[in-house]
């Protein structure tokens, strides 16, 4: 072989033609061709050499290489926040709670928030299970520090019930008026049923509630006449007549009860007094009229008649009376034509019918 190398050296060193290098055998290679091969193969090797080993350093950097932990936010609450990041399951309610990450928190609402001691917060660590869990752990960020993310409230707040407001069912309460009026029903009752003693009781009751109650007022003065308790009767019709609402009504009541008892003057002067009440009234007014007449002083009664036959112009009573004032007076003429009005008027009494006759023949 060194001989063939040496002739190889040779030709290339002359530099030989191409005719003499085609005489020799196809297995032989000139030196620098062999070398120039054996050169390129090699660089290609070099290439795929430092291909594979960026290839791996650029895989060690950027995928096999371990990411480092970066630290964890600091959470706001003593002592000095843990370096190892903290793992919530993400709660079912907005607020941070429940999971692995326990937060137990109690705000008093009593007390502003300011000043307040920080509520223990508890951590867990423990590495969530990757498998099992649906929701992925989330690092947990620092809690605002104003305000607490979950607040429970206490029992009891004082202005704020957390009970269901109770509805008051009660009916509404009766005025005085409307106790008075359902005793004096029961009054009219009993009254009915023959227990005049009971009677009483409840028109009394009826009183008591509302003194202003005119029918068991009135009522009471008669039922008490009839039993004749009359000094009880007039005891009821006096205090009536100080009160406004009812003093027309107790006034002619008691004033009838003392004409009965044989007190005419003392009725008299309890109608006077009490004018004012009866002023609109043709039954006040004839009253005083009678009582007026029966006494001697016919003017005066003249004149309350003629105010009675105008309030109430077909009252005949009133005609009838105003003739025999009229009469009294010596005025046969106009006396003829008051007894003429009464006697075309309706509900005249019989003994009054009978006089006005006896006057017209």
């Amino acid at each position: 072989m060194s001989l063939v190398n040496k002739m190889l050296r040779d030709l290339d060193t002359r530099r030989a033609a191409s005719g003499e290098r085609a005489g020799l055998p196809s297995a032989v290679t000139p030196l620098s061709a062999r070398q120039e091969a054996a050169s390129g193969k090699g660089l290609w090797i070099g290439v795929l050499l430092l291909l594979l080993v960026g290839a791996a350093v650029g895989w060690w950097f950027f995928i096999g290489a371990p990411q480092p932990t970066p630290p964890a936010p600091p959470v706001a609450v003593p002592p000095a926040p843990t370096s190892a990041p903290v793992a919530i399951a993400q709660p079912k309610s907005p607020a941070p709670s429940g999971g692995d990450a326990t937060l137990q928190l109690d705000m008093d609402l009593d007390k502003p928030p300011v000043g307040r001691p920080a509520a223990r917060t508890e951590i867990s660590t423990a590495k969530p299970k990757p498998a099992q869990e649906k929701a992925p752990a989330v690092t947990a960020a620092p809690f605002p520090p104003a305000r607490p993310p979950v607040v429970a409230l206490p029992r009891e707040v004082p202005g704020l019930s957390t009970q269901e407001p109770r509805i008051d069912k009660q009916s509404r309460q009766p005025t005085a008026a409307e106790r008075a009026e359902a005793e004096y029903r029961r009054g009219v009752l009993s009254q009915r049923q023959g227990q005049t003693d009971e009677a009483v009781i409840f028109y009394r009751v009826a009183l008591a509630e509302h003194a202003e109650h005119a029918a068991a007022r009135q009522t009471l003065a008669a039922l008490l006449m009839d039993l004749k308790r009359l000094d009880e009767a007039e005891e009821v019709l006096l205090k009536g007549t100080e009160l406004p609402s009812v003093r027309h009504a107790s006034t002619l009541a008691l004033a009838r009860l003392k004409v009965e008892r044989g007190q005419a003057p003392a009725a008299l002067d309890l109608l006077l007094k009490n004018a004012d009440a009866g002023a609109r009234s043709g039954d006040y007014q004839g009253f005083i009229a009678a009582l007026l007449n029966r006494v001697g002083r016919h003017r005066e009664a003249v004149e309350r008649y003629q105010a009675a036959t105008m309030l109430a112009p077909n009252e005949g009573r009133w005609w009838a009376g105003l003739g025999i004032a009229l009469d009294a007076e010596g005025k046969t003429a106009e006396a003829r034509e008051a007894y003429q009005r009464a006697r075309g008027l309706p509900g005249l009494p019989a003994e009054l019918s009978l006089h006005i006759d006896q006057r017209l023949r």
